[in-house]
């Protein structure tokens, strides 16, 4: 696979922080920096995934066997509405 070298800037403290880490996972700077993007970016694909996934849990929840609920779906969600306002 190619890679591409990025050029970044750090503030002192964070390059130190982040070499601290590389040195206790015995990696470089640069592979850390490489993880740290890669499990951003899968995690980012998760969560759009499971986003996708929740839009798509409302399709068919109206699915039903009585078939007159599409033709008078004005009269029931007035007598919901009503019955809401008695309350």
């Amino acid at each position: 696979m190619k890679t591409l070298t990025p050029q970044i800037q750090l503030e002192p403290a964070q390059f130190n922080a982040l070499a601290e880490e590389a040195k206790k996972r015995q990696r470089s700077v640069d592979e850390l920096l490489g993880d740290f993007v890669k499990e951003y970016l899968d995690e980012l694909t998760i969560l759009n995934r499971r986003s996708e996934t929740d839009f798509m849990s409302i399709v068919g929840l109206g699915n039903s066997s009585a078939s007159e609920v599409s033709e008078n779906h004005d009269k029931y969600l007035g007598e919901a509405v009503a019955n809401e306002q008695l309350r």
